[in-house]
């Protein structure tokens, strides 16, 4: 049985399933797959958008993005080339990409190995060692976003504090908003998850360890602050990069979205893991003062911190039927 263009049932459903090992906001999975002659359209799930934490849906479409360009690379590895129209047509503002394959070459050992590291990606939020990252890593990873039309800027130490501060004050801000600390909690899973959700995010996902203490603190799930240690904690290395667009329309978010899934697969592939630091750009005012404190072109899109550490919980995932309609 085929869907056009040589693409079987197997082979869409395999697509669709690579592209819900996407990173997405809260692990909320905002997108649906329709079948369509020849491939896939992507589709925002407006059910599954932060109304409080992104009432402009960026984070959502960023999180789409991501998902398309893991439809890309899956689609690669099985011998396909992959066309990609982004936002296809103005009378369905809800349709992030029309995604169409043709049969192209076999795939390359390269492209096989990162499709491969779509499985084994996942968000990072536990203690990094104090290991330096691999060598010509981060030129890799710039190269790498700057194919999907994005920027990569590497903070220096001197500008970590300021930072920091920002980082700290877009947290503040989101805890004293009315409704943030009840959506972040409808999406934290505490004990045991019902077996008919796969979505949210388990609570040893977010676990930063045991008395750690970071001075660049990822999202206080929590919604206090992490307690500081009796000990001083381990050192670890403190590697952080800010993903950016030239623009910031909702192209540019898709394509935000494309970059951080590029980044996010080679970094799995050199066995590198990523914490995204996301408060500092989900709050409109620290995302532009972080833009005109590192002096950056274009509009941030998201921070993150890199280096080496531990495997931990990775998080659920919808099944096919919720999200691939014919």
């Amino acid at each position: 049985m085929e869907t056009g263009n040589d693409l079987t049932v197997e082979e869409l459903e395999h697509l669709v399933f690579m592209a819900t090992c996407a990173p997405s906001v809260h692990n909320t999975q905002p997108w649906q797959f329709v079948e369509v002659p020849g491939g896939l359209s992507l589709q925002m799930d407006r059910s599954r958008q932060l109304d409080v934490l992104d009432p402009d849906h960026r984070a959502l479409v960023v999180s789409c993005g991501a998902a398309v360009h893991h439809v890309v690379v899956a689609a690669r590895a099985l011998g396909f080339d992959a066309q990609v129209t982004i936002f296809p047509s103005d009378d369905h503002p809800d349709t992030v990409a029309t995604v169409l394959m043709r049969r192209g070459p076999s795939a390359t050992k390269a492209q096989i190995l990162t499709a491969a590291a779509v499985s084994h990606r996942h968000t990072y939020r536990g203690r990094f060692t104090d290991e330096p990252l691999p060598l010509g890593i981060l030129d890799r990873l710039r190269i790498a976003v700057e194919g999907q039309r994005a920027m990569l800027r590497i903070i220096g130490p001197d500008e970590l504090v300021e930072v920091e501060v920002l980082v700290s004050r877009a947290e503040q801000a989101l805890l004293q908003t009315y409704g943030y600390p009840a959506e972040l909690a409808r999406w934290v899973w505490r004990g045991e998850q019902p077996a008919e959700r796969g979505d949210g995010m388990p609570h040893l996902a977010i676990d930063h360890g045991p008395g750690r203490a970071e001075s660049l603190q990822g999202r206080q799930f929590e919604g206090v602050p992490l307690p500081r240690p009796e000990e001083p904690p381990a050192p670890e290395q403190l590697n952080v990069v800010l993903l950016s667009t030239q623009a910031d329309t909702r192209v540019d978010w898709v394509e935000a979205g494309q970059a951080l899934s590029a980044l996010l697969l080679l970094a799995t592939e050199e066995g590198v893991v990523a914490q995204p630091i996301g408060q500092v750009v989900d709050v409109p005012a620290t995302r532009w003062s972080l833009q005109r404190h590192l002096g950056t072109v274009g509009a941030p899109q998201m921070l993150l911190r890199l280096g080496l550490g531990a495997t931990l919980t990775a998080s659920p995932r919808r099944p096919l039927g919720d999200v691939l309609h014919s």
